[in-house]
């Protein structure tokens, strides 16, 4: 009877074993590290609809369990680094397969701040799993426990490792019978809107086994140049906001251009502000809200004409989307109310967009400032738009 039991045991193994050997092997994105966060329960998803301005039609069905990924992916210069994220699944008796969403979201300076520190803050991913889908949230690069010293905000490489986290997402539930169907949703807000369109450059640099289904961004930026003859307020609301793209467009490129742009003694000020230990009203703090104050009068009034700043300039273009390939539809959802970002950035995008025959909406809200909780119905609403594409 032993000897019996022991042979049943070794056979279950073995077809255990095949199983994960008849998985996929990620192209890149191989997760190295999972932690259990815990669950996010559906009745405290639902009493969050009031803070959030949701309707109550939105009804959170399945409980969401979540957890802390580490996955392998290559930095902005092509360089091997970890990078990390968050995976939310629905609780649910049934087996039915499920559509994967990749969820990203808006700039975050401070390490930490992100969904698989913090699950809450993957609004995306529990808002889908509580309704039957699976989700990822990556951190990005540089942020959550990722090794690259800094996020590279406003990167088209930032693209490859949110890929990378999809594709090894795909080899993860395949590896714990969480079922998935083929569809992929891509879901972004603000510079995860950009990020998302990021995705899209990156499939079509280097295809997968798999393809982006339908995408939706939420007040995303995709022209990063500075418009000509622009003229600075003598006030800065945000400064973090403003220098940040700065600093990381020197340090991903040695441009050599920071003495060239801010003044001291906030100039000093930039490595340890920028290091990921502080939030954006603590580095607002540390700088100036007064134009004149943080940047060189070079910067304000030569920026046109200046030579100094050509290499620069030329980042800035490269980085942009005037255009992009996108694989299946897109959703551009922005506020003309939105004093962060403007909806011209979106229609700029459509227009482009549409104009080469690619399938793209564009929904302008009439209210609503740039703040997520503004464009939470939206989300809501953009769910029920992917059920469309919601296919077995």
């Amino acid at each position: 009877m032993k000897r019996f039991l022991l042979l049943i045991s070794l056979l279950l193994l073995a077809c255990e074993d095949e199983s994960i050997e008849n998985c996929p092997t990620p192209t890149s994105g191989a997760f190295t590290k999972v932690q259990l966060r815990g669950t996010i329960t559906k009745d405290s998803i639902n009493s969050l609809r009031a803070d959030f301005g949701i309707e109550d039609k939105y009804e959170a069905i399945y409980d969401v369990s979540v957890v802390a990924v580490e996955y392998e992916t290559l930095g902005p210069k092509g360089e091997a680094i970890i990078a990390s994220g968050a995976v939310y699944i629905p609780i649910k008796e049934d087996n039915e397969p499920m559509s994967l969403i990749s969820g990203q979201h808006g700039l975050t300076i401070k390490k930490y701040d992100v969904p698989s520190v913090i699950p809450s803050y993957g609004y995306f991913g529990f808002f889908g799993a509580a309704i039957g889908y699976a989700a990822i949230q990556p951190d990005y690069v540089g942020l959550g426990t990722s090794d690259y010293p800094f996020y590279p905000f406003g990167q088209k490489a930032n693209g490859r490792a949110l890929v990378d986290m999809a594709d090894g997402m795909m080899t993860y539930a395949c590896e714990n019978d969480i079922n998935l169907n083929d569809n992929l949703f891509v879901m972004g807000y603000s510079d995860g809107g950009y990020n998302s369109i990021a995705m899209h450059q990156e499939m079509n640099n280097n295809p997968r086994s798999f393809d982006i289904d339908a995408s939706v961004v939420f007040a995303g930026f995709f022209n990063l140049e500075r418009p000509a003859g622009l003229q600075f307020p003598d006030e800065i609301p945000n400064p973090a906001w403003t220098v940040f793209p700065i600093y990381v467009m020197d340090q991903v490129h040695n441009l050599g251009l920071l003495d060239k742009v801010i003044r001291s003694p906030y100039l000093e000020k930039l490595s340890n502000t920028f290091s990921g230990q502080y939030d954006r009203v603590a580095i607002n703090s540390r700088l100036t809200t007064v134009t004149q104050d943080l940047f060189t009068s070079a910067f304000i009034n030569d920026y046109d004409t200046s030579s100094i700043f050509d290499a620069y300039k030329q980042q800035l273009k490269d980085q942009s989307f005037k255009n992009v390939t996108i694989s299946g539809d897109l959703l551009l959802i922005h506020s003309k109310e939105d004093e962060v970002v403007p909806y011209s950035e979106s229609v700029n995008l459509h227009d482009a967009l549409q104009a080469n025959g690619q399938k793209v909406e564009l929904q302008l809200l009439e209210t609503g400032s740039h703040s997520p909780v503004d464009y939470a119905p939206g989300i809501i609403s953009a769910l029920d738009w992917l059920k469309q594409y919601d296919q077995d």
